[in-house]
């Protein structure tokens, strides 16, 4: 038989490893991708209006075509800084224009 303190703790630790369990709510996905998506739009210094946002559990990934290897680079230093952002996969390709 376990004893009262024991129980305590253990009930503790249970509900602490649950807790850390947790899954990403998709509604913060949805706002994580609108705050990118208007970030990206506002960049005056290049056209990033046609590249696509995708956010899962905080992770935003960027596709689509850029003109340059700095359009490229602002648009994940932009998806970066936007709040709840964990991390950018950055799947953006360089093309140039004909």
């Amino acid at each position: 038989m376990i004893d009262r303190g024991r129980r305590v703790i253990v009930v503790t630790c249970i509900a602490l490893a649950l807790g850390a369990c947790a899954t990403f709510d998709p509604l913060e996905d949805t706002r994580i991708e609108a705050e990118v998506k208007a970030r990206l739009v506002a960049e005056k210094s290049a056209n990033l209006t046609r590249v696509g946002v995708v956010s899962r559990d905080g992770t935003v990934r960027l596709n689509g075509a850029v003109a340059s290897p700095e359009q490229r680079a602002r648009a994940e230093t932009l998806a970066g800084g936007a709040p709840g952002v964990r991390r950018v996969v950055n799947g953006l390709e360089v093309t140039t224009s004909r």
